[in-house]
């Protein structure tokens, strides 16, 4: 069975629970990055300073890193954020919840954001884009029900952290919306249907 989605962050959840599950697995040092969202973050330019929020233990942080781009990574969990910041020098790793990120407006040339839902912080993560900033966003739509009922991968299945379908293209506005796609993904880090959107800050 895949591990997709097994370290998904839901607004609420509970920071013990976090800490000892990190604490107990180290496994999650092996889950994969997302491809799309590493192709498209290597393809910024050189020396670009960018946010990974509920980054976990730098899966997606540490591709972009050893790419030339500096990332900081926030995570609620102090021992992931500790295991983040080992992968890789131009790792830099803040103890934050994503709900309260404690960084100055157009701070970022880029933001991404991997298996975490808080439709409430949309707006946030607008304002710490710099102009030109792009935001890069992949998570689970509602489709991904049906994956996990068929063993194929864990994630959530409370439809309050699942996007409605075409609703992840509304909540990046207003940003510029660069790409976007809704579908079954089969790839290196599992399998899992999502919604992804390239957006970027006029």
């Amino acid at each position: 069975m895949s591990d997709t989605g097994s370290n998904t962050h839901e607004p609420g959840d509970n920071r013990a629970r976090w800490e000892a599950r990190y604490l107990d697995r180290g496994s999650e040092l092996d889950r994969v990055a997302s491809t799309w969202i590493v192709e498209r973050s290597v393809a910024l330019p050189e020396g670009a300073v960018v946010l990974d929020v509920a980054g976990g233990t730098g899966r997606n942080a540490a591709p972009v890193a050893r790419s030339g781009r500096v990332v900081v990574l926030a995570d609620f969990v102090e021992q992931a954020v500790a295991a983040a910041v080992r992968r890789h020098p131009r790792i830099l790793g803040v103890v934050a919840d994503a709900g309260a990120l404690p960084f100055r407006a157009a701070a970022f040339d880029a933001v991404i954001v991997v298996s975490y839902l808080d439709r409430s912080a949309f707006k946030v993560f607008a304002a710490l884009l710099k102009p030109g900033g792009t935001l890069l966003y992949e998570t689970f739509t509602r489709a991904h029900i049906e994956v996990v009922a068929r063993g194929r991968a864990r994630g959530p299945t409370n439809p309050a952290y699942l996007l409605e379908p075409g609703e992840l293209s509304r909540l990046v506005a207003p940003l510029e919306l660069q790409e976007h796609e809704e579908r079954l993904v089969v790839d290196e880090a599992g399998e899992r249907h999502v919604a992804r959107v390239m957006a970027r800050r006029a």
